[in-house]
């Protein structure tokens, strides 16, 4: 068989499936429908007054729900407005604080400076106490060095130093060939 062959075929079964199970559904309804008829028609009631019972008991049960829907409406609400007023004051105090921890590191800030002034006026009183070191000493030891560096200098006396006094002992230069540098010669082959 083709395969549009099948899948028709089975579209169609499944067709006659459906509509068998819904025929089979609404005749099972029809059928509860008459025996609940006739078992209420024994016990004296009609279908109007189950319908008006069904209908009260769906107004109760709507209103009961409703009633719950405002309640967690409200709820929500004083939720809301309970956290919005705690969010205000935690944003408060936190200003307050910040406010006051600004306030004393600034007067931290203010000591420090100030214990760091006396700081420095007693070390320098203490500097001042102390006897300074004297500096000629160190200017006459360069003096010193840069004589003896001098004299070193021209006690000395550089050699001559003959580069090349005969021509005969020069070496003789090679040959330019057709123009070319020695340096830029082609090797031998």
């Amino acid at each position: 068989m083709d395969e549009v062959d099948v899948m028709t075929r089975a579209g169609e079964n499944v067709g006659k499936a459906v509509g068998t199970g819904l025929k089979a559904a609404r005749q099972g309804v029809v059928r509860a429908g008459h025996t609940a008829e006739a078992k209420l028609a024994e016990r004296g009631i009609t279908a109007d007054q189950v319908r008006g019972a069904l209908v009260e008991r769906a107004d109760t049960l709507m209103g009961k729900a409703e009633d719950w829907e405002k309640q967690t409406r409200r709820s929500r609400k004083r939720l809301a407005k309970k956290s919005a007023k705690t969010r205000s004051d935690l944003m408060g105090k936190a200003e307050v604080v910040r406010k006051e921890v600004k306030k004393a590191a600034k007067g931290a800030r203010k000591d420090a400076k100030v214990r760091a002034k006396e700081i420095r006026k007693a070390a320098a009183q203490l500097g001042a106490d102390a006897p300074k070191r004297r500096r000629w000493p160190w200017v006459l030891g360069l003096l010193i060095a840069a004589a003896a560096a001098g004299y070193v200098a021209m006690t000395r006396r550089p050699q001559e130093v003959h580069l090349q006094d005969d021509e005969e002992q020069a070496p003789h230069a090679e040959p330019v060939l057709n123009g070319q540098v020695p340096s830029q010669k082609e090797p031998i082959r």
